[in-house]
């Protein structure tokens, strides 16, 4: 995503702003904000990440 608002309404979990380098939980999937999550987390160097990089453990 390159903006707050597009992974605001994203149907994935955890979203990555590429233009913010923000990391965010949205809870709520395609619904308008992140219901219960936020951002939660600022790459300042911005790097190039992908899906196979994170590990979601209970």
């Amino acid at each position: 995503m390159t903006t707050d608002a597009l992974a605001a309404t994203s149907a994935a979990d955890i979203v990555y702003n590429t233009a913010t380098g923000g990391l965010f939980y949205n809870q709520n999937g395609t619904a308008a904000g992140f219901g219960t999550g936020s951002q939660f987390l600022t790459l300042t160097n911005k790097p190039a990440l992908t899906a196979t990089q994170f590990v979601i453990q209970a």
